[in-house]
């Protein structure tokens, strides 16, 4: 068991009883349920068949489609303490339950009619269902969500450990490989047994990083960034960790294409021309395809971008 396990199961609890948790700590904590990028429209640019990828993703999504591609070195840097614990519920579930019995176990906004909030989410009864295989998994997450089963409803625990950046469940399906029909669902089934992710709780900016990656995952951190600069700092950090040939997904971008004009209420890093300046030396090119946006209202010109650098 993690040396600070009682440190983030008691700020879970205090989250979960609605007190405050300190700004230090709260900040990137909230769990998203699921993914909120098109991974199907960037995926396929990776090679990741028996290769090693580091990312980030705090939905455990990044992690199972990449599995589902036939990568099996699987390295989660994440800042959010609760990205082990989440992954492991999911696979359990992925395990345990059928197709349908999956969305309405973890689906909440919009589910499942549109305009409805599925009050059922997280049930009990689902969770005694799949939580001796957790048990099995990982026994630290087994604890983790044992003792909010038993303590919260599972209502609050949705409301008070997750984000509420949930969309439709056609675009989830559409997003995520693993859930695109129930024959990919079944065979990640199988697929999960074999891999054991590698964890690390902590900043990418200010931790040390170990190891040499084929493929790096920023997902979209870069959109966070105020200052640039400082962010080109990270690109710099990691791309050191990244192989001869590898490939670095520098960000996610929404919304966005080449030509799409920069807003000053926009992130920094969406003023693509200064941001290529900026990161110029590696050489960074933008890959578009069809957008969250373009999922939800069925348009494939409203797209999204990943800003992309390969270590040649």
């Amino acid at each position: 068991m993690s040396n600070n396990f009682n440190v983030i199961i008691n700020n879970a609890i205090r989250r979960c009883e609605g007190l405050f948790v300190s700004e230090l700590y709260d900040k990137f904590q909230t769990i998203y349920p699921f993914t909120t990028e098109n991974i199907s429209g960037y995926i396929i640019l990776f090679d990741l068949k028996n290769k090693t990828l580091l990312l980030v993703g705090s939905s455990g999504d990044q992690v199972i489609n990449a599995i589902l591609s036939g990568c099996y070195d699987i390295t989660v840097f994440d800042i959010n303490s609760y990205s082990k614990f989440y992954y492991y519920l999911k696979v359990s579930a992925i395990l345990t339950l059928e197709f349908e019995e999956f969305f309405a176990f973890f689906r909440y906004k919009d589910f499942p009619k549109v305009f409805k909030d599925n009050n059922d989410v997280l049930n009990k009864k689902t969770y005694n269902k799949l939580k001796s295989t957790l048990r099995l998994l990982d026994y630290e997450s087994y604890l983790f969500w044992d003792e909010l089963f038993e303590s919260f409803t599972p209502l609050d625990i949705r409301k008070r450990m997750f984000s509420n950046d949930e969309d439709r469940t056609n675009v989830i399906m559409s997003f995520n490989n693993y859930l695109s029909s129930k024959e990919a669902y079944y065979n990640a089934r199988g697929l999960l047994k074999k891999v054991r992710p590698k964890f690390i709780n902590g900043d990418l900016f200010e931790d040390k990083i170990d190891g040499e990656y084929d493929n790096i995952w920023l997902s979209n951190i870069g959109t966070y960034y105020e200052d640039m600069k400082r962010f080109k700092h990270l690109v710099d950090k990691v791309k050191r960790h990244l192989k001869r040939n590898g490939k670095l997904l520098i960000s996610y971008l929404y919304s966005t294409k080449r030509d799409t004009k920069y807003r000053s209420d926009y992130s920094p890093i969406y003023n693509l021309d200064e941001t290529f300046d900026i990161l110029k030396e590696h050489k960074p090119y933008l890959i578009s395809f069809t957008g969250v946006r373009g999922l939800l209202f069925e348009d494939d010109s409203l797209m999204d971008s990943v800003l992309i650098c390969d270590n040649i």
